[in-house]
């Protein structure tokens, strides 16, 4: 991956024991030249990168480097003031907000510091968005 903020680098590798040779597989998730300035800071400059598919993936870098940022990109949460974001070959950007919410709910992050409520126990924390987000049966 390339164009984090000028001096703080991040890394997005694909983890596997195996090295991913590419194959002729669509990456399952591409940024082309992904651009923000927020509070007239450019914080993304050209991220550029793509996400295999069947692999999982981390990105990695110093606090502040951008990391939060291109995952709210990847998911729409924000949209770039320049490039791409695309899922599956479609460019997310372009996306009513129920088709978006499709593209959500194929998604999973996890944060350093995962939030969990405290008036739940583990098997709810885990449970909750799977009863939001689906119509599965709790049989």
């Amino acid at each position: 991956m390339t164009g984090g903020p000028p001096g703080r680098n991040v890394i997005c590798e694909p983890c596997a024991l195996d090295p991913y040779t590419g194959g002729d597989q669509e990456p399952i998730l591409r940024l082309i030249g992904v651009e923000k300035t927020l509070d007239g800071q450019k914080v993304l400059d050209g991220v550029s990168l793509e996400i295999p598919r069947s692999r999982i993936t981390a990105i990695i870098g110093l606090s502040g480097a951008g990391k939060s940022l291109i995952l709210k990109h990847m998911i729409g949460l924000m949209k770039p003031d320049r490039g791409q974001v695309l899922v599956g070959g479609v460019d997310i950007n372009r996306l009513s907000r129920r088709e978006l919410d499709g593209v959500r709910n194929r998604f999973g992050m996890l944060f350093q510091t995962g939030a969990l409520f405290d008036s739940m126990n583990v098997f709810e924390n885990v449970a909750f968005p799977l009863r939001e987000k689906t119509a599965l049966t709790e049989a």
